[in-house]
């Protein structure tokens, strides 16, 4: 298989199978002690690759935003692909065996350099309506922003945790959706949520189950500005 220059190939050999991917990402190897097994191909949270370094991601946006008191803003974001290849390890349980991606990611600090938190970093552009994506590179997250303050605020990025992340795909389309609600001009909180009526949406596979730094449920909080 060939997908925009980098190859995967499950072959067998002896009584057991080989993993290979090479081309433009580099080569990876894996022997599978088992006779046979499915495949499986779909996003998983970014924030594998190239090391397991955070599981946060913030989203700098590239236009500031200013949201009137009490007010509320759907907007649409992008965000990095990074690809799972997932085996069959039972009746409709996968395990994964290898993750690449296609997007230019690096790392950043939120907060300060004694108590900030690690993240993978992306920058997007702002849109008021689903914007068109290349499903190896970018998916577009549906974000809802609330102010619950008494006053205006500017946001000018997003913090995402990949615990609560829940991300669908569909053909050209890969998708989230999460809330995120300003507390104050330097405070707020996000939260990923179900695709409710997604139904024609396939719900990726997850690899981030429970989270134990600065999570409460499915929330997470920005204290270190928006």
């Amino acid at each position: 298989m060939e997908i925009e220059g980098a190859f995967l190939s499950m072959e067998p050999y002896n009584d057991s199978l080989i993993y290979r991917r090479w081309g433009l990402l580099g080569n990876t190897e894996r022997l599978l002690l088992r006779k046979s097994c499915s495949i499986l191909l779909n996003p998983v949270e970014p924030v594998n690759t190239p090391k397991r370094l955070t599981h946060f991601l913030l989203v700098n946006f590239k236009k500031t935003l200013i949201l009137e008191p009490g007010a509320s803003k759907n907007i649409y974001i992008t965000f990095p692909i990074e690809i799972g290849v997932f085996v069959s390890h039972g009746k409709d349980d996968f395990e994964v065996i290898d993750i690449f991606s296609f997007s230019r990611l690096k790392y950043t600090l939120y907060g300060a350099p004694s108590n900030g938190i690690i993240c993978k970093y992306w920058e997007s552009d702002v849109f008021l309506s689903p914007p068109d994506t290349d499903p190896w590179y970018t998916g577009c997250i549906d974000l809802k922003i609330v102010n619950d303050t008494e006053h205006m605020v500017e946001v000018s990025r997003s913090l995402f945790n990949a615990y609560s992340m829940k991300i669908y795909y569909k053909g050209n389309n890969v998708l989230m959706k999460a809330v995120m609600k300003v507390q104050s001009r330097n405070i707020a909180e996000t939260e990923s949520v179900n695709c409710s009526g997604k139904t024609r949406f396939k719900k990726a596979t997850e690899l981030y189950i429970s989270s134990k730094l600065r999570v409460i449920g499915s929330r997470c909080i920005m204290e270190y500005g928006i």
